[in-house]
């Protein structure tokens, strides 16, 4: 990416000095803020005053050879719950979309030999306008993408969730439309993928403020091979914020009823 300075961390440095023993073929990029991170099953522990995971995980995000993670330090091992906890690290992670989307992809795939691999990226409490290029966290998100193909894997699409931050203020949420439009436009170009498929998870659920707003530029976005899961009336933990572990795997149900039912996007559908 010419004329583009990144500075990185020892964790994001290219230098892999290895090669995994079955390389994913198919890749997704996993990003946005906490929902996409995962906060399911992340409850408050009240006599060490801390929030913990209950480590309970759904027969739908379970653990599978054919699924694999790309860490923090972008080596890749098997993928399994809480994806993001060496990404997200301001915060305790837990169930999030992925692996139960990943488990949906490998069942509905026409060959044993496929390997799916999952490229977390999202960070908790994030606005959009701090995904914007040459910010940290997007020079990051294009550098693990293009690490994670290293091996000669397809990116198939980038799932991302996002928007909660973006409702108190009127001036981010009537500008969410345009910085989505610019985030996608950017990323299919700095990854050399014009046609990316984007899979929105999800119009926001809660946030309050201008969140009419936000939901609006999501579900109205006018971009090719761009499908919008609304989470609408999924179950939301006692914060009014998050999803909860089984509203994590409904929404993969949901998203995938929308893709293969509707043909929302040829692209999208030869994911399925």
């Amino acid at each position: 990416m010419e004329g583009r300075s990144i500075t990185t961390s020892a964790a994001e440095s290219p230098e892999i000095q290895y090669h995994p023993p079955n390389p994913p073929n198919q890749i997704f990029i996993l990003s946005g803020q906490s929902n996409m991170a995962g906060r399911g099953g992340v409850v408050k522990d009240h006599h060490h005053n801390r929030w913990v995971w209950d480590k309970i995980v759904p027969s739908e995000c379970a653990p599978d050879s054919s699924i694999l993670r790309l860490r923090a330090d972008l080596r890749w091992e098997e993928a399994r719950e809480p994806l993001h906890a060496d990404i997200d690290t301001g915060k305790v992670c837990g169930v999030g979309p992925g692996m139960a989307f990943a488990n949906a992809v490998r069942k509905r795939s026409d060959s044993d030999s496929d390997v799916i691999g999952l490229v977390p990226c999202a960070v908790g409490g994030t606005a959009i306008k701090e995904w914007e290029r040459g910010s940290r966290l997007y020079e990051t998100m294009v550098k693990r993408a293009e690490e994670s193909r290293r091996y000669g894997g397809e990116i198939k699409a980038m799932l991302w969730y996002q928007g909660e931050s973006d409702v108190s203020d009127i001036h981010d949420a009537e500008s969410y439309g345009r910085n989505m439009t610019r985030l996608v436009k950017n990323l299919r170009h700095d990854l050399n993928l014009p046609s990316l498929p984007i899979i929105q998870q999800v119009a926001i659920t809660s946030g309050g403020g201008y969140i009419d707003k936000v939901r609006e530029a999501q579900l109205g976005l006018k971009l090719s091979n761009v499908v919008c899961v609304d989470a609408k009336g999924l179950q939301l933990k006692p914060d009014n914020l998050h999803l909860t572990t089984e509203a994590q795997v409904q929404l993969e149900h949901t998203l995938l009823f929308s893709i293969v039912t509707f043909k929302q996007s040829a692209a999208l559908c030869r994911i399925f």
